[in-house]
């Protein structure tokens, strides 16, 4: 019976053609994992805060009543976040520097790509259990408080968008509305249409200085999923 070897010839080339086709469907298969693990960390991280709110006004009573602080940027941040949070977030700890980062070695971007305005390390920061890092930016007399997330601490790319995303606390865009009082991603009650076109804040790479914002809103329409519109 005669046997047939391959050459060395034809090894090479069978690995050349496996190596080929790996190189171009490994990218694709990391980028949607990559994708899968953001949402189910988003997902996350929405579920916690938001069981805290509810644990919070059970023992605190409605959201509606609670002592805001009553001036812009990090002011009273750390005395609203103590009592109304802290208490609901399990081993969460406040993260002052250089205990998690300092502006210096934690460079936050928007989701084009550029960096971001130094206020949006200016505020109160708190790193929850899992690594995760909250920190709040109250904005009055306009009635609500930016809640940025990074959903991954200090890994990189530390970018709006792709491992940070935005939510807002009570009020807007009514706050003369009770059952507006909780927390909602940023532009969660706009269509998609507008979440992927808005010029500041749009779930995109071409929009002006807040691009990116929108991107957690466009997930949770999308059933917890991100979309092929948005811009990864």
């Amino acid at each position: 019976m005669t046997r047939h070897a391959f050459t060395m010839a034809e090894v090479l080339i069978t690995l050349g053609i496996i190596g080929i086709v790996a190189a171009m469907t490994l990218p694709a298969v990391m980028g949607k994992y990559q994708k899968k693990v953001t949402v189910e960390k988003l997902k996350k991280f929405y579920s916690v805060i938001t069981n805290a709110a509810r644990l919070s006004e059970y023992e605190n009573g409605e959201m509606a009543d609670w002592e805001f602080p009553k001036q812009g940027y990090d002011a009273n941040m750390n005395t609203f976040f103590r009592r109304y949070y802290m208490p609901y977030l399990k081993d969460a700890k406040e993260c002052n520097s250089p205990n998690c980062f300092t502006k210096e070695n934690y460079s936050l971007k928007v989701f084009s790509g550029e960096p971001a305005s130094g206020l949006f390390l200016a505020s109160y920061l708190v790193k929850t259990n899992d690594g995760m890092y909250v920190y709040f930016l109250p904005n009055t007399p306009a009635n609500y408080i930016w809640m940025f997330v990074d959903i991954n601490g200090h890994q990189k790319p530390n970018q709006i968008g792709y491992d940070i995303f935005v939510f807002d606390i009570y009020g807007y865009p009514n706050p003369n509305n009770r059952k507006s009082y909780r927390i909602k991603f940023w532009g969660e009650h706009f269509t998609d249409e507008h979440l992927l076109t808005n010029a500041n804040y749009a779930c995109s790479k071409t929009s002006s200085k807040y691009s990116g914002f929108y991107c957690g809103a466009l997930i949770m329409h999308n059933g917890w999923k991100i979309p092929d519109s948005y811009p990864w």
